[in-house]
């Protein structure tokens, strides 16, 4: 801190170079810039009593702002419908001969809910992409929104007589001109004819138009769907600002999920049965080829001789059982060879793929002895009629779409090409063990013809084929009848009504949010003023900051409206320039004279005032009291003590005036004045010369206490100069006046020179904040009562200006 002085052999030296023996020198300032122990409440709440008018202005605007926005604000509604699903029935609670399965599974409704497909008919449907006033929703019933339907605002405008129109964008750009009556918007691809007798004269009709895919996103955003695991009942809850709109959008959505499903479900049996058609076709092809093979072989063997066997039948032989058994295991061997030579060749047509599974039609009676391939194609055709199906409605990304054609993959590359080698596998197995039966057997046959065979072999591919025709022709039969009774798996159970309170209001919320955070904003704005505020404010930025000690205080002096100042102001005034005297006297050693300067960082910071009544307290005390304007640009104490101001102390200093005559009593006992004489372009030069620091010295001998009433340290060289002279010096700092960046870039220049800083003295002090307790009450409550100690009028009174 600045209050650590000592008396060194390195003394302080006049202009001269001649060394003042006894003098002080100085020690340079310790600024310290840590914060202080604690919270500084006290700056806080002063920055914010300070700036009280900012913070009811920031926080009265950002209410204001609150209350229109919350008033913009609408609530919003809730409207919930809800959905059965209705899962398939089996055994004896069917209803049909056939029943579809469940069309999706759980996760595809909810997609199937929030697909455009079922939104954007909605949204076109209810116009619900046309925004307009409440006003005029009968002059929209007409409108049709179509994909060439630019998109923006408009302004329909009806003129003075009624019989003309004009529609406008909102940017005021004629679109185009026509008569009441005729169709509107026709160039920007509208479709909307309204009602003549709605569009009087001077109407104006302002809407937009927006696509249906638009808004339809947005209504998938708002719309909630739940369907809990297992679950049949799917809710659609959706929310908005206009309770009608909503439940008549929930109740439309709800109608056309359950339509879509319905439409869904009898695409995929028509497909379904398509599928079936073309297979019961090549069944009966092939029938009919059995058949008429057969047939051909018994019109030519007819005349030649049968053996021991008699034939009556399609593949049943009469006569020898030998005969019989031989002519069945030869049949089935053949069979079996024809049938392992179509299965190898299939499987090699397909290469590791897929395998065609329409080359199964030509083999009945291996679909007849392997149920499990007959069942896999069966599937394989439901599942591609389902995928075909869905594929209208889904995208190929969905995740039911990817289901189905995973489904149908396995089922063409592997489990179907599976089958096939397992059946191709037992067939080989089974032809070693008929082969060996038939050699041994054979010796006895050999005269048995071949046609017997053939006959048997021929009857069987007959009645195989006549099998899978049946079944097919079954299923097929089955499939209409399902067709023909087709019904959705889904039905509305709940309809949606209009909410009649709110769900959310979030008016009150944003109100109070905003007057909270109006308060916050205006608060966190005075303390940051406070933190960027360039001026000195607070006792701890002159003693951590400046690095000065804090030598006194000095009240704001502030008259009322008659321009008197109260008693109790005044007498704290003088009790604070008697603890300022006080502490002065205490920082000179023995009965050594006073010499000290008075000056501060820059103009208005009551440095006169200061020495003045600094010098009136000195005087009042007994001390022989020297006042020295110093300022000789602009000193004015000649007029605060109505003295003359030539001769003074330029003109003594330039050698126009002996000592004697610059030293002017004044009126008040003990107080002598040297005024700043008469003003010279060289006075900055002569306060530096060696005379000014004999004038000072020559004080000393004279006087007990020297002021020099110096200039700002701001103005020039003089300040340091006169500090030089007099050795010792006083700053003057004024809350919310004094820059502190100026005053620290001034004292480190003063620290650089012989000068001994005693500390600060701060003038105009408030009586509440940080500096309630540098000043001093007591008893001074009692001053409107009792005769003050002091005499405004007489020289022991105090000198009023800045």
């Amino acid at each position: 801190m600045r209050d650590h002085f000592t008396q060194s052999n390195y003394p302080l030296t006049a202009t001269n170079g001649a060394p003042l023996p006894g003098e002080w020198t100085n020690i340079p300032r310790m600024a310290d810039n840590g914060d202080a122990d604690g919270v500084p409440w006290f700056r806080y709440v002063d920055a914010l009593r300070r700036n009280w008018l900012l913070i009811v202005v920031v926080a009265v605007l950002g209410s204001a702002i609150g209350f229109f926005a919350a008033r913009r604000t609408k609530p919003l509604y809730e409207a919930k419908a809800s959905i059965w699903i209705n899962t398939a029935s089996s055994g004896a609670n069917q209803i049909s001969p056939i029943r579809q399965p469940q069309l999706l599974n759980s996760v595809s409704w909810v997609e199937l809910i929030r697909s455009f497909a079922i939104v954007d008919p909605v949204v076109r449907d209810l116009k619900l992409n046309v925004t307009h006033a409440p006003a005029d929703s009968a002059l929209f019933k007409s409108f049709e929104w179509q994909p060439r339907t630019a998109s923006g605002n408009y302004v329909l405008k009806v003129d003075s007589s009624g019989s003309g129109y004009v529609l406008e964008s909102a940017g005021g750009i004629v679109i185009e001109r026509g008569s009441v009556g005729d169709s509107v918007g026709r160039r920007v691809g509208m479709l909307w004819q309204p009602d003549a007798a709605l569009l009087r004269h001077g109407r104006v009709v302002r809407f937009g138009v927006a696509t249906p895919r638009a808004v339809a996103a947005s209504l998938v955003g708002a719309m909630h769907t739940s369907l809990p695991e297992d679950g049949q009942f799917v809710s659609m809850t959706l929310s908005g600002k206009d309770p009608r709109t909503i439940a008549r959008t929930v109740n439309a959505w709800a109608d056309g999920v359950v339509q879509s499903s319905a439409t869904l479900k009898k695409r995929n049996l028509v497909e379904f049965k398509r599928l079936l058609g073309d297979q019961l076709a090549l069944a009966e092809t092939q029938l009919r080829q059995a058949e008429n093979d057969l047939e051909r072989f018994r019109v030519s063997t007819i005349t030649l001789p049968h053996g021991t066997s008699t034939l009556t039948g399609p593949a049943i032989a009469q006569g020898d059982p030998a005969v019989t058994s031989y002519f069945q295991q030869k049949a089935t061997l053949d069979e079996l060879r024809s049938e392992q030579d179509a299965l190898e060749r299939m499987i090699a047509d397909s290469k590791g793929g897929p395998i065609n599974a329409q080359m199964f039609m030509q083999l009945p009676s291996i679909l007849n002895t392997a149920p499990q391939l007959r069942s896999a194609l069966e599937e394989l055709a439901l599942r591609k009629a389902t995928l075909r199906t869905e594929q209208q409605y889904l995208t190929d990304a969905n995740p039911r779409i990817k289901q189905l054609a995973d489904a149908v993959r396995v089922l063409e590359t592997q489990t179907i090409p599976q089958i096939t080698r397992d059946v191709l596998s037992s067939i080989k197995a089974r032809e070693p063990e008929l082969g060996s039966r038939l050699d041994a057997g054979s010796q006895e046959l050999r005269a048995i013809p071949t046609r017997a065979t053939e006959e048997m072999r021929l009857g069987r591919r007959a009645a195989a084929a006549e099998n899978l025709y049946n079944s097919l022709k079954a299923r097929y039969e089955e499939v209409s009848i399902a067709e023909a009774e087709t019904s959705p798996d889904l039905s509305v159970l709940d309809t949606a009504v209009v909410p009649l309170a709110p769900t959310e209001n979030e008016a009150p919320r944003l109100q109070l949010l905003a007057i909270l955070a109006s308060i916050g904003f205006a608060l966190g704005l005075a303390l940051i003023r406070d933190r960027i505020d360039r001026t000195f404010r607070y006792p701890e930025q002159a003693t951590k900051e400046l690095g000065l000690n804090i030598a006194g205080t000095v009240p704001r002096f502030k008259a009322n409206a008659r321009g008197e100042y109260q008693l109790v102001l005044m007498s704290q005034a003088v009790e604070a320039f008697r603890s300022l005297r006080l502490a002065l006297r205490y920082d000179f050693p023995g009965t050594s004279p006073i010499v000290l300067g008075v000056t501060s960082p820059s103009a208005g910071d009551g440095k006169s005032l200061v020495s003045s009544n600094l010098g009136l307290s000195f005087a009042s005390a007994g001390s022989r009291t020297l006042l020295i304007d110093g300022d000789v640009r602009r000193g004015s104490l000649h007029s605060t003590f109505d003295r003359q101001v030539t001769p003074g102390l330029i003109d003594f200093l330039q050698g126009d005036a002996p000592l004697e005559a610059i030293i002017h009593p004044t009126e008040s006992e003990n107080l002598f004045l040297i005024p700043r004489g008469t003003r010279r372009n060289r006075a900055p030069e002569l306060l530096m010369s060696d005379l000014m620091s004999a004038l000072v010295r020559s004080m000393r001998a004279r006087f007990d206490v020297v002021i020099i009433d110096s200039p700002p340290l701001a103005a020039g060289i003089d300040a340091y100069a006169l500090g030089a002279a007099a050795g010792t010096m006083l700053l003057v700092l004024r809350p919310g006046f004094t820059d502190r960046k100026l005053a620290a870039a001034k004292l480190d220049v003063l620290d650089r020179l012989p000068v001994r800083l005693l500390g600060a003295v701060v003038n105009a002090v408030p009586g509440t904040g940080a500096y309630r307790y540098y000043g001093a009450d007591y008893g001074y409550d009692r001053a409107r009562h009792e005769e003050p100690d002091l005499d405004l009028a007489t020289p022991g009174g105090l000198v009023i200006g800045r």
